[in-house]
């Protein structure tokens, strides 16, 4: 009976120790561990980039109305007369069949043929008007609803914005030839070179590859908008192409269409980039900004009084150290407008105002 009760002590005092040991301690979370909540979520991977858009979407949306011409013309050489193949490209602007593309893919033609990217067919094309100082060209096929391209806004671009260059290079078939790039620079100007007529003031430099045939194809925005015409390489160098800005395009469309010519303003003087040492050959006080060399007489400039060997430093309050800046500003206002010229002649500053005319 006492073994009994002994044994029943113990258990009882076993359980009561038991109970106190299993009781539930007091949760701890570290101070840097996230207290998880019912609503959280894992942050989603996303699959495509969002800044890119799918490329091949863009070029289907274009590509249709790139088109590629052929052009005959005759070559004079010592052996006589020899007719001639070129090709280039080109961008179909309206329904019915108008086709903008570079002068210089045109010049000279006898013949022009044009070949859509989805039809075997072969347009007879027909020179609608030519701007050699812009070195565009509109032709024309005949037909309608034919597949076209929109103008973009190239003042949006910004340098390292991509581009799409697309045009029948090295006039391979089966279709035009895709390239990509970014904008490399804006605004890049040349001077025409010894026998050319063309004056590039409003230029797309870009690093989509552009090679000879892809002249007079469009350069696109990730928008499928033409805002450039491709238009030059440089020989020897890599991944650096140059197209005309539609700022520029635009304007020559249109006015070819409407007038078969480019109507322009005009101040009436040629210029030349003043430099320091142009500056200190002349005795002049100034040693930048755009030199006078010429006045016509009673052109717009010689009413309002400059001269030669003036220095134009602003044009429209905005500041002008080379003559394709003072161009290319000037080309942006119309026949009749009147433009605030600022200038030195000797050590005096002027300033004038020149009503613009239509460039001859």
């Amino acid at each position: 009976m006492n073994r009994f009760r002994f044994f029943t002590l113990f258990i009882l005092l076993a359980l009561l120790l038991s109970a106190c040991t299993t009781e539930a301690a007091p949760t701890t979370t570290p101070s840097h561990a996230p207290t998880p909540t019912a609503t959280t979520q894992p942050t989603p991977i996303p699959t495509e980039p969002s800044y890119l858009p799918n490329i091949a979407d863009i070029v289907a949306k274009v590509e249709p109305a790139v088109v590629y011409i052929s052009v005959e013309y005759t070559e004079n050489t010592i052996f006589g007369q020899i007719l001639e193949t070129k090709t280039g490209s080109g961008v179909l602007l309206s329904a019915d069949g108008n086709i903008l593309t570079n002068n210089h893919v045109i010049s000279d033609a006898s013949k022009i043929q044009v070949l859509l990217p989805e039809s075997d067919q072969t347009h007879q094309a027909k020179l609608v008007a030519a701007d050699p100082l812009s070195d565009l060209a509109v032709i024309k096929i005949d037909g309608q609803n034919f597949p076209t391209a929109q103008f973009g806004d190239p003042s949006m671009l910004r340098v390292g914005d991509w581009v799409i260059a697309i045009g029948n290079a090295l006039g391979l078939e089966g279709g035009p030839t895709v390239t990509i790039g970014i904008v490399s620079n804006l605004d890049r100007s040349f001077s025409p070179s010894a026998g050319d007529q063309s004056a590039y003031y409003d230029i797309i430099q870009t690093s989509a590859a552009i090679n000879p045939g892809n002249s007079g194809g469009p350069l696109v925005d990730l928008e499928g908008k033409v805002v450039g015409v491709n238009t030059l390489i440089i020989s020897g160098a890599e991944n650096i192409g140059f197209a005309i800005s539609t700022n520029t395009a635009r304007h020559v469309y249109e006015n070819l269409l409407q007038y078969g010519h480019v109507i322009r303003p005009y101040l009436g003087a040629n210029f030349r980039d003043l430099t320091p040492v142009l500056a200190s050959q002349l005795g002049l006080t100034v040693n930048t900004g755009v030199l006078v060399s010429y006045v016509a007489p009673n052109s717009p400039i010689d009413k309002a009084g400059i001269k030669a060997n003036d220095v134009i430093t602003s044009f429209q309050d905005q500041k002008v150290s080379e003559a394709s800046r003072l161009i290319k500003l000037l080309w942006e206002y119309n026949v009749g407008d009147s433009v605030k010229i600022t200038f030195w002649r000797g050590n005096n500053q002027q300033t004038v105002w020149v009503t613009l005319a239509e460039r001859p």
